[in-house]
């Protein structure tokens, strides 16, 4: 480890904790700030959210919060830093689960925080999700998410030890995620070929069935036919989610 990674880790849990102290604590003292860090990770977030995570550089939100690009180092050091108080940010606008003490309910709220946070801020599939720096905002979410998790066995009447608590929910995180993942795809495949799943098998399905007889995949080619007709393509994400998460949580739910 260098002295730079150590000092990324330390600025970046200082700026995350304390700007939720101080909403224009900025990363070294001095005269009075233009802007805030909560401000900068805000502008950095919309820019994300419009264009992706690739287009955010200092250069580019300091230009949105009205700074001279130096002048962004000010609030954040480095865009590593930026990146995770940016990851951190969107967390903590989740809106907390609440009342359900119903099992089934409790799993399906889980999965479906996850799923559409990333659905909101595409960009988060980009940043790395092994070993995030805990913030105030992913710190909260998974209080509230253990604490309902915890009522709802409780409630059910099951129960679980911690590391199986932290286990369920890394399992609804990862299914949202691949799952979200596919849903994302799917909207830019749309918009980048310009063609809908209808009009893409229009072209393709004539030239397939040339170099696919049916003999030869009698079992694809049946269930293919069947998915495309029922969905006009090769697939539903949303309907893949549905039926995923109902056989998730039914496992969870027939646990021993």
């Amino acid at each position: 480890m260098t002295d730079d990674q150590a000092a990324n880790v330390r600025r970046t849990v200082e700026l995350m904790w304390a700007d939720r102290r101080d909403a224009d604590s900025p990363l070294r003292r001095g005269p009075r700030q233009r802007t805030s860090v909560r401000a900068v990770v805000g502008a950095a977030v919309e820019i994300a959210d419009r264009g992706g995570l690739a287009q955010v550089s200092m250069r580019a939100v300091a230009e949105r919060v009205g700074l001279k690009p130096m002048g962004l180092y000010t609030y954040v050091p480095n865009r590593d830093v930026l990146v995770a108080l940016m990851v951190d940010a969107v967390a903590f606008d989740d809106e907390a689960i609440r009342g359900a003490s119903d099992l089934r309910l409790c799993l399906e709220q889980i999965a479906g925080q996850y799923r559409d946070e990333l659905l909101r801020h595409p960009w988060l599939l980009d940043v790395p999700a092994w070993r995030p720096v805990p913030g105030p905002g992913s710190s909260r979410r998974y209080e509230n998410q253990l604490a309902v998790l915890q009522s709802a066995m409780i409630s059910a009447r099951s129960t679980v030890d911690d590391v199986e608590l932290d286990a369920i929910i890394a399992s609804l995180k990862a299914f949202a995620t691949g799952n979200a993942r596919l849903r994302i795809d799917q909207e830019a495949e749309y918009q980048q070929s310009g063609l809908d799943d209808a009009q893409w098998w229009e072209i393709a399905g004539p030239l397939l069935a040339e170099f696919m007889p049916v003999a030869d995949y009698p079992v694809s080619g049946r269930v293919g036919a069947t998915v495309g007709e029922l969905f006009s393509g090769p697939g539903n994400a949303d309907h893949a989610y549905e039926y995923g998460l109902k056989r998730l949580i039914a496992g969870v739910m027939r646990r021993r």
